[in-house]
């Protein structure tokens, strides 16, 4: 008679609205089906009180309150995600994380790729104590070279009262700086002082961020380049980890950090075709004279569809929505200089009318000229 396998009931203690965990998740069932294992999985988002019939668990070692349950599971064989080595449970715990130094490398390499000059590092005091951030953080410092920038802003998460020392930061990093981010949030914030400070993305300094969250790339104002988090792969090597862990409950748990997988490229950091490039030279210089995307590719001597073509392959946008987005940039920076009435910053940035860009500023940023002016700060003085 045939014996049969038995069926391992694996519990997944993952948040499935998380992105990093869904990916997660989905490495692990790729592992069992690739691997045809008989187990049985099961998704909680908080782990439960009985855990009886349970054979394994994969769960995130930064749960809050699961150092409060680990009796509870101690005799259950687990396997711990994590987003740093650092991160969580003692280093004895079985766990599986991302590579943060290997990710800052790739970053840099990319920015260097591209042919930035100088290298700078940029992170939110929000993140301060999160040990990914800390991880990332150190080791830029360790790679960057001799006298890299390093900044924690303090930014609000929509941009619009950026500090002081924020904007001063940015404005003087040196034209053709690199910033490697922390995660694409700081990325996304940092494209956001950039444009109230007036520098050009990636034409003055090129962004690279990291994680590839598609989240905060739908409400980028760029498509932002990104070092792609392997939370796939940190996925499949938990699944075997646990699988190795059931067949030989004596080995001493191991720790593995995983390699990124690569750098999704887009609008704030690769190289633009001569094209591109010779395209955004005109835009700027003849920024203040209301012109179209027409006339830019007719001063380029393409047709609309090929500048349109190239804009949406290297910039990830319209030259309309480039064009625009230019002149909201110049507009921030004279209104928060206040040397300029509305109307003539309107002029002098293209806009067809005061009115027209009292219009383009409610829809886009969601206050008016004035209200904008009234809450950005001046160079050299100090938040409120």
């Amino acid at each position: 008679m045939m014996k049969t396998k038995r069926v391992r009931n694996i519990l997944l203690v993952l948040d499935s609205a998380q992105p990093f965990h869904r990916a997660v998740m989905s490495g692990v069932g790729a592992f069992v089906r690739g691997s045809e294992l008989d187990w049985r999985l099961s998704i909680s988002k908080r782990l439960p009180e009985d855990l009886s019939g349970m054979d394994g668990l994969i769960t995130d070692a930064e749960t809050p309150g699961l150092e409060l349950v680990l009796p509870r599971i101690s005799a259950l064989p687990g396997v711990f995600i994590a987003s740093a080595a650092s991160a969580g449970l003692a280093a004895a715990e079985p766990r599986v994380c991302a590579d943060n130094a290997a990710m800052i490398g790739l970053a840099i390499a990319h920015l260097r790729e591209n042919g930035v000059q100088y290298l700078a590092g940029f992170s939110l005091l929000r993140y301060q104590d999160m040990p990914w951030a800390r991880e990332r953080l150190e080791a830029f410092r360790a790679q960057a070279g001799a006298n890299p920038r390093l900044r924690e802003a303090v930014s609000p998460p929509d941009g619009s009262t950026a500090s002081v020392q924020d904007l001063d930061w940015v404005r003087a990093l040196p034209t053709r700086t690199g910033v490697v981010a922390v995660n694409d949030s700081a990325a996304r914030e940092l494209l956001q002082l950039c444009e109230q400070a007036g520098r050009q993305v990636p034409r003055d300094i090129a962004i690279v961020g990291i994680d590839n969250d598609p989240l905060v790339a739908a409400l980028s104002p760029l498509p932002i380049s990104s070092v792609t988090q392997p939370a796939e792969e940190i996925g499949r090597k938990a699944a075997e980890l646990l699988r190795r862990r059931l067949q030989r409950p004596l080995e001493a748990p191991a720790g593995l950090a995983i390699a990124p997988q690569g750098v999704q490229l887009a609008a704030t950091s690769s190289k633009a075709s001569t094209l591109v490039s010779g395209a955004l030279e005109f835009i700027d210089a003849q920024l203040g004279r209301c012109i179209k995307a027409q006339q830019v590719a007719d001063f380029m001597g393409v047709s609309r569809a090929t500048l349109e073509r190239s804009f949406l392959t290297q910039l990830g946008v319209t030259v309309h929505d480039e064009l625009l987005r230019r002149r909201i940039a110049q507009a921030k920076s004279m209104l928060a200089r206040r040397e300029l009435s509305t109307s003539e910053i309107a002029r002098h940035c293209g806009f067809r009318t005061q009115q027209y860009m009292h219009v383009v500023f409610k829809r886009e940023i969601g206050l008016s000229p004035a209200e904008f002016a009234l809450h950005a700060p001046q160079a050299g003085e100090a938040p409120e």
